[in-house]
């Protein structure tokens, strides 16, 4: 008994990590084939940095990633996200630099993306309307007060101070990533609006018809998302100088971050969805950073890459039935034979 479930498990992990390992392997064979990629005779997708410039994008991109998934995984379809971590980045970083003092920013962070999360929930609560566009809106609203706060100016020294930009390099990085990670577990399996999410966001109407309360998991779900983008905001303002912002471009910034969610919820079936979004986040940083060693990191051929990578990737994943199907039928017929 022991025995199959340890290779269950170990089925389990080997079908999740293949993924990155296919993208560094493909990466390789690329670089490796073209005279760009190499200084003084030596690739440099093989250099030391690749794997620090993984972790240190990865991390991130795991923070907005889980964000948005735990708003999608529960039925609702959030804008704000993105202005509201971009707000928090701003004031915490401010009161960060001011204070020299990283880990009051870390805790300003996060308390204040709670707060501006709250007050998001408690707006489409008492306002009764769509869900998108109460977003919208609290994202037009979030990013108008980028302008005012400290003279509009946003934040362009912490990410440039060693001493504060602590939580945007290794291993401090890990600290904020990690959390953010034990954040999204706690909601998903130790509350009750995170088991009962996967109901609302199939059929949010029966949901409440069986008896779920949709209020207080609008509260409880905005909580949790608040921590995990105030784990992100600290991550932005320590890697990033930030700016204001308007005419939803915050949504823009906090989309760019959207594909590991699709592809982590897939690769997530080996495993669960969380370890699923933090091995697509990880591929598709081998994938950005072997783009960059080749010139084609910025910019349009950047996005053209991507656009045909995610677009064969789902095309692939929807048909894993009938790839399933089919193995199952060769497994049938060599048991007969």
């Amino acid at each position: 008994m022991n025995t199959n479930k340890g290779l269950e498990i170990f089925k389990k992990i080997g079908l999740s990590v293949i993924f990155p390992l296919l993208m560094f392997v493909v990466m390789l064979i690329i670089t490796g084939t073209n005279e760009k990629c190499y200084v003084n005779g030596k690739l440099i997708f093989l250099s030391g940095d690749m794997v620090q410039q993984v972790f240190l994008n990865a991390s991130m991109t795991i923070c907005v990633a889980l964000a948005i998934w735990i708003q999608l995984k529960n039925g609702r379809f959030d804008f704000s996200g993105g202005a509201t971590m971009i707000l928090t980045a701003i004031v915490a970083g401010h009161i960060g630099y001011d204070t020299k003092n990283p880990w009051l920013a870390l805790i300003i962070a996060v308390v204040l993306a709670v707060v501006l999360s709250m007050f998001t929930a408690t707006v489409y609560i008492l306002g009764r309307i769509p869900i998108i566009i109460c977003t919208i809106g609290m994202t037009l609203f979030y990013e108008s007060l980028t302008y005012l706060v400290f003279g509009g100016q946003g934040i362009r020294v912490f990410y440039s101070s060693v001493e504060t930009s602590v939580f945007g390099r290794l291993p401090g990085i890990f600290l904020p990533a990690g959390l953010a990670i034990l954040a999204f577990v706690v909601f998903t399996y130790f509350t009750a609006a995170g088991r009962k999410g996967k109901i609302l966001s199939n059929n949010q109407r029966a949901g409440v018809n069986i008896g779920i309360n949709e209020k207080k998991n609008v509260f409880t779900t905005y909580i949790f998302s608040g921590i995990i983008l105030g784990f992100a905001a600290i991550i932005y303002v320590s890697q990033h100088e930030v700016g204001p912002q308007s005419g939803l471009a915050t949504s823009g910034i906090m989309f760019s971050y959207i594909v590991p969610v699709f592809m982590g919820t897939f690769i997530g079936l080996a495993s669960c969805d969380v370890i699923g979004i933090a091995i697509a986040a990880i591929g598709m940083e081998i994938m950005n950073y072997g783009l960059n060693c080749l010139n084609l990191g910025a910019g349009g051929w950047q996005q053209i890459i991507l656009g045909i990578f995610v677009l064969g990737f789902y095309s692939f994943s929807a048909q894993t039935d009938k790839i399933q199907a089919l193995f199952a039928r060769m497994k049938a017929g060599k048991a007969k034979a």
